[in-house]
């Protein structure tokens, strides 16, 4: 490890703090004299970390596979509730294609 220079922010503000080079950190002057070595990392795993944690995979019962879930549910209840909603629009117009048929003025 190499220190830090003395153009550092750190070392200045360490100067203006009161501490001398050479000295360590601490009221006894007992800490690190050189600064903690740092690398880029870029995973997310966290400081120290060396492998990832294998996830546990959830136990699935035969049952569980048929129900469906609630998104599931949800989306066949609304193409169903738009089936309905098209067989109602087809009757209506038909009974209007018939009540105009039965006016028409040719049957008058």
């Amino acid at each position: 490890m190499a220190a830090i220079g003395s153009s550092n922010i750190g070392f200045q503000l360490l100067k203006k703090s009161g501490w001398k080079e050479g000295t360590g950190l601490g009221a006894q002057e007992q800490g690190r004299l050189e600064p903690v070595e740092t690398r880029v990392k870029n995973n997310k795993r966290g400081l120290g970390s060396k492998e990832p944690k294998a996830k546990p995979k959830p136990k699935v019962e035969d049952d569980d596979r048929d129900i469906p879930t609630k998104r599931k549910t949800k989306l066949a209840a609304k193409r169903i509730r738009k089936i309905q909603e098209e067989e109602k629009r087809l009757q209506e117009k038909e009974f209007e294609m018939a009540f105009f048929r039965e006016f028409w003025p040719d049957n008058v």
